[in-house]
């Protein structure tokens, strides 16, 4: 067995890397469904959705400067 400076293949090393891994894997999951969650929030937020306006009350706003 020879060892060499800077090599680190330790264990310890490698669960780290894991559990980097899946914090990157989870993190990228979690963007993907708040990412979904806006698109849908901004569909259900479209104006084709409102109905017509009744009345004529509110419409027109006199103002004198």
């Amino acid at each position: 067995m020879s060892i060499s400076v800077g090599q680190n293949s330790s264990p310890a090393a490698q669960e780290t890397s894991g559990a980097e891994l899946l914090t990157a894997a989870l993190s990228k999951r979690q963007q993907e469904v708040e990412g979904k969650m806006a698109l849908q929030l901004i569909q259900s937020a479209s104006v084709a959705n409102l109905p017509a306006p009744s009345g004529n009350s509110g419409f027109n706003v006199n103002i004198k400067v």
